[in-house]
């Protein structure tokens, strides 16, 4: 599909995006993901939180942005129906598609990116509290690179709620937390979530690192010799990409919904948040990806 330029609210002409919405069960040990199973769930972006599906909210924010021009959402098959239903009941505009989820997360990308030419943003089901705000960074940021992520410094995720995160990337500027938005200026780069999001709901954040950073770059981030814009050369020069990192002021993009205990705090923070505003009577348009 070609993605046509389109002004913005300030005049100037943008590429609208496709936000990718992960929302796979990625089932743990046993296959069992104890949180959803806490619900009576099998995928936990049906859980309900503040009064609808987990997944409700990540969708909202991006159906309702006027820079979000398509969505897909990347789930098993056995879901279509459930998330379809919620698609329903959302305002918004543009269109969805709903893709079968593949065994890895950048096969996944890969599909439901397919029939895309623009600027992609990849997320998760369990962003809950994912900003228009954070999308418009990732989005201005994709303008002069390749491939782009989002951190937030460990003090404003802290200043968001003290309990959300226990671990942190430590480097010599400061400790860093990742969140669960990545961006690629268009379809070829998409390799590039192997290495910053992941191979799978299992992979660990020192492999990911030791893929961007190789072992000396891995080696320096352990022993807390590196910085982050060091960090980030290093990986444009190991990957041969543009690679920007995008920092969030907003401590609570790096907080997800992973477990009994983050559920709790995601759900305080949504309490905290102002009244929606009514959106619009339109509704996307889905259809369905093999």
């Amino acid at each position: 599909m070609a993605s046509p330029v389109s002004p913005d609210s300030d005049g100037i002409e943008r590429l609208p995006l496709r936000l990718v919405v992960l929302a796979g069960h990625g089932l743990g040990p046993g296959g069992i993901d104890p949180l959803a199973e806490r619900f009576g769930e099998r995928h936990r972006c049906l859980v309900p939180l503040a009064g609808r599906p987990l997944i409700a909210h990540v969708l909202q924010t991006a159906a309702q942005h006027p820079r979000v021009a398509s969505l897909a959402v990347c789930v098993e098959r056995e879901a279509f129906d459930p998330v379809w239903d919620v698609l329903t009941r959302l305002p918004g505009r543009g269109s969805v598609a709903l893709v079968g989820a593949r065994q890895d997360i950048a096969a996944s990308v890969r599909a439901a990116a397919e029939d895309w030419d623009g600027p992609l943003l990849v997320t998760t089901a369990d962003h809950a509290l994912l900003s228009a705000e954070s999308i418009d960074a990732m989005a201005d940021a994709l303008e002069s690179c390749d491939v782009t992520f989002a951190l937030a410094r460990r003090e404003a995720v802290e200043a968001a709620h003290p309990n959300a995160l226990r671990s942190y990337i430590a480097l010599r500027d400061g400790e860093f937390a990742a969140c669960d938005l990545y961006g690629m200026a268009g379809t070829r780069f998409v390799h590039a979530v192997d290495v910053f999001r992941g191979r799978g709901a299992s992979d660990r954040e020192g492999a990911r690192i030791w893929r961007a950073l190789g072992l000396a770059g891995l080696l320096m981030v352990k022993l807390r010799l590196e910085t982050l814009s060091g960090a980030v050369v290093r990986a444009s020069r190991r990957l041969r990409l543009r690679v920007r990192a995008v920092v969030m002021a907003d401590g609570t993009q790096a907080i997800d919904v992973d477990n009994d205990r983050t559920y709790a705090v995601v759900r305080d923070l949504l309490g905290e948040l102002p009244p929606e505003t009514p959106g619009k009577t339109a509704r996307p348009t889905a259809r369905a990806v093999a």
